[in-house]
C-alpha cells in the first residue's frame, strides 16, 4: 500500500504566510510565561486572602497585629498585579482579521453553509493508503484498493488564531487535521508546532466516485449497480468460486486536498452531492479572495 498522508506541518506553511506563523509563535510563548506568572499570582492572591480572613477573625489576632497589617498592605498590590497579567494575557491573542470585501464574506458564508451539510453525512473515511490493483490476478473491476478510516468533519475552535466564527475542520486519522478558516487553513502538529496555508493555493477537489462497498451501505448514499467477489474480464460472476457473492456499488463523494508544500489528504464522504457543493463553494470562494486581492492592488496603483 502507498500511504496517502502531508508532509510534517513544518513544510507546509505559504511563503506569504511565514511571518504571521511566526508571529503568532512568538505571541503563543509569550502567552506561556504570562500565564504561569498569572497561575502564581492568583494563587498567591488567594492565599494572602485566607490567610487575612482566618487572622483577622481569630481568638489570638490582638498577636498577629503585624502580619495583619502586613497582609492588608501587600494584598491589593497582589490583586493589582493579578489585573495587570489578566489584561497582558488577553494581548497575547492573536486576533485575525478577515475582512477582504463584501463578495468574499458572502462567499465564506455559503461555504459555511455547505460545509454543514457536508458535515451530517453518515460516513466520512479519510483514505490513508492505497495501490492499483491487478484486475486479473484479483478477479475484480476495481482499478484502485484503499485503506480507509472513520473520521469526524465539525465546527472546531483553536485558541491559536481568534476570530468571530469557528472553523471548519476536517479530521485527519493519520496525520494532523485541517481547519479552514477565512483565507487561510490552520494545520495544527506536535509538539506546538503547526503550518498556515493560504487559501488560494490550496487545491481541493470534489468528485463522485464509484465504490465497491464490502461493508453496509450508509443510509444517504445511492447504490447504483452491483458487482460480484470475483469476477470475470466483462464484470459478470466468476462461477469457478463456489461462495461468490454480490457486492454493492456505491455513489460515493472524493474529497482531495493537495498544496504544492506537502498536503495531501483525501476522504470518502457518503453524501455525494454535498461533497460536490462544498468543493464548488471552495472554488467560488478563492474566485472572490483572487478578485478581492486584484482590487486592492488597483486601488494600491491608482492612489
Amino acid at each position: 500500500m502507498r500511504p496517502i498522508m502531508s508532509a510534517g506541518v513544518e513544510y507546509l506553511t505559504s511563503d506569504s504566510l511565514i511571518p504571521l506563523r511566526d508571529l503568532i509563535m512568538t505571541a503563543r510563548d509569550q502567552r506561556a510565561e504570562v500565564c504561569a506568572d498569572l497561575l502564581a499570582a492568583r494563587e498567591l492572591a488567594t492565599s494572602q486572602r485566607d490567610e487575612l480572613q482566618r487572622r483577622q477573625v481569630s481568638l489570638f489576632r490582638y498577636f498577629y497585629k503585624k502580619r495583619i497589617a502586613a497582609l492588608i498592605e501587600a494584598l491589593p498590590v497582589t490583586l493589582a498585579e493579578v489585573e495587570r497579567l489578566e489584561e497582558w494575557e488577553k494581548q497575547t491573542h492573536i486576533k485575525i482579521d478577515f475582512e477582504a470585501g463584501n463578495y468574499p464574506k458572502y462567499a465564506y458564508s455559503v461555504l459555511e453553509e455547505t460545509f454543514a451539510d457536508l458535515i451530517r453525512s453518515r460516513k466520512i473515511w479519510d483514505i490513508t493508503a492505497d495501490r492499483a490493483t491487478n484486475q486479473f490476478v484479483e478477479r475484480t473491476t476495481a482499478g484502485r484498493t484503499v485503506e480507509r478510516k472513520p473520521v469526524r468533519f465539525e465546527f472546531a475552535y483553536n485558541d491559536l488564531l481568534q476570530f468571530e466564527g469557528n472553523a471548519m475542520k476536517l479530521a485527519n486519522a493519520n496525520g494532523s487535521d485541517v481547519l479552514i478558516y477565512p483565507g487561510m487553513a490552520l494545520i495544527p502538529g506536535n509538539g506546538g508546532a503547526f503550518a498556515l496555508i493560504d487559501l488560494r493555493e490550496l487545491e481541493l477537489i470534489g468528485y463522485e466516485t464509484q465504490f465497491h462497498e464490502s461493508e453496509s451501505v450508509p443510509a444517504d448514499a445511492k447504490v447504483i449497480g452491483h458487482t460480484w467477489f470475483k469476477t470475470n474480464k466483462d464484470g459478470s460472476q466468476d462461477k469457478r468460486f463456489r461462495d461468490n457473492y454480490q457486492i454493492p456499488i456505491a455513489r460515493y463523494g472524493n474529497l482531495r486536498l493537495n498544496t504544492e508544500t506537502g498536503l495531501r489528504e483525501e476522504y470518502i464522504i457518503s453524501n455525494a452531492e454535498a461533497t460536490g457543493k462544498f468543493a464548488h463553494a471552495f472554488s467560488l470562494y478563492q474566485q472572490a479572495l483572487q478578485l478581492a486581492e486584484e482590487d486592492k492592488e488597483i486601488m494600491a496603483a491608482l492612489d
